[in-house]
């Protein structure tokens, strides 16, 4: 055992010994349960919210890709383009059919280009419609001026955070009675509140809209989650399975959200949260895609998918139990989980109260103990376009 001196800070103990907070200890104790995206933003990063109305602000990184509207022949140095919004004078673009390179010149107008064709070793050819300029830098001359500024459009994302509350209680003759296998009736009943307070809080991360209802005395306000959010920022990343689904079909479903990333250092990686309907169509889907062998004398037969890979990366399937309770309806959110924070008011990180345990004093005079859970956050789903959601998986295919 090691010996230490100096001040002592909160980084000095092991972080199992350090208090979790709620969502962690949902991750802890019930990692497979009915919450796991609430409980796994305890890992993914938390956010603070100032006020109950929190907006936070959304930027993705744009990759610039336009073909020619217009034939372009051998010597012409215009290109037509359907937009060419973010480009500028100085920038490269490379033809992926072709291979020619050719450095932007002039930016005329929203839709027209003037170039320097040829602009490295592959000869120009002639332009068609059917192919595709990308950028791939910019290039400019010795002492040159400072080029046109260029920028990532901010998109305002507004939403409010979202009050939890669950409670317990029991009489206090309950509380001293105890349970088969002398299990405690407080720790039961503390436990089925914690599981309902966690199932609450995942609905709303899942299913949630936004809304500030001023109606009443008091305003109840509600948080956008991350389906809504998705719908509403990255529509096109919303599709409907068809009847049957085979693996081609499968990877067009996931490939908008492998677009764009939020954590570079994990670009590959996305998780589907799925009902038991689309995880079991995912899983056909791997098994009449390969070949399937049974051996003699072999006693067990199947295969179980938790994963699937494509081009574009790797793809972990989680059955969400939550899901499967609201009906299976084939089902699947493909999230990319560095996108996800939770923003909680200060103090309503799952706030706990109790009455008439350990001394506490009795609410109302009532011969009984409880409590209660207390949680205030608002959902931020910081990049929704590296997300994607997935309608109506209802069977696989070859």
């Amino acid at each position: 055992m090691a010996l230490a001196t100096g001040l002592f800070n909160a980084n000095l103990n092991p972080a199992e010994l350090n208090m979790r907070s709620f969502a962690a200890n949902i991750l802890r104790l019930f990692p497979n349960g009915s919450a796991p995206l609430f409980a796994m933003s305890s890992q993914s990063g938390k956010a603070s919210a100032k006020s109950t109305t929190h907006g936070y602000f959304s930027k993705t990184m744009t990759f610039i890709s336009q073909s020619p509207t217009a034939q372009v022949l051998v010597g012409g140095t215009t290109i037509l383009v359907t937009s060419t919004a973010g480009m500028v004078e100085g920038m490269v673009l490379f033809n992926r059919t072709t291979r020619e390179n050719v450095r932007i010149t002039d930016v005329v107008s929203a839709v027209e280009l003037t170039v320097t064709r040829a602009f490295g070793r592959v000869a120009a050819v002639q332009m068609e419609t059917t192919e595709t300029l990308i950028a791939v830098g910019t290039a400019y001359e010795e002492g040159s001026v400072r080029p046109t500024p260029r920028r990532l459009t901010t998109v305002y994302v507004p939403n409010y955070t979202q009050i939890f509350r669950n409670a317990w209680a029991l009489t206090d003759s309950a509380r001293a009675s105890m349970a088969e296998a002398g299990i405690s009736n407080i720790q039961e009943n503390r436990q089925d509140c914690s599981l309902f307070h966690a199932a609450d809080a995942e609905a709303a991360i899942l299913y949630g809209q936004p809304k500030m209802d001023t109606t009443g005395t008091s305003p109840i306000h509600a948080t956008q989650g991350i389906i809504d959010a998705i719908e509403q920022y990255a529509p096109a990343n919303t599709n409907t399975a068809a009847s049957t689904t085979t693996f081609a079909q499968l990877v067009a479903l996931v490939e908008p959200a492998f677009q764009y990333s939020t954590d570079m250092s994990n670009p590959k990686e996305r998780v589907i949260f799925g009902d038991s309907q689309a995880i079991k169509v995912i899983n056909d889907i791997g098994r009449l895609s390969g070949v399937v062998q049974i051996m003699n004398k072999q006693t067990n037969f199947g295969m179980n998918f938790t994963q699937f890979g494509f081009y574009k990366g790797t793809v972990n399937l989680i059955e969400h139990p939550l899901m499967n309770g609201m009906g299976a309806t084939g089902l699947a959110v493909v999230m990319d989980m560095a996108a996800l924070k939770l923003a909680y008011l200060e103090g309503r990180d799952t706030k706990l109260e109790e009455y008439g345990t350990g001394g506490k004093i009795v609410e109302s005079g009532v011969d009984s103990v409880g409590g209660s859970l207390t949680t205030e956050f608002a959902v931020e789903l910081t990049n929704p376009f590296s997300c994607a959601v997935i309608y109506g998986l209802t069977a696989g295919a070859a």
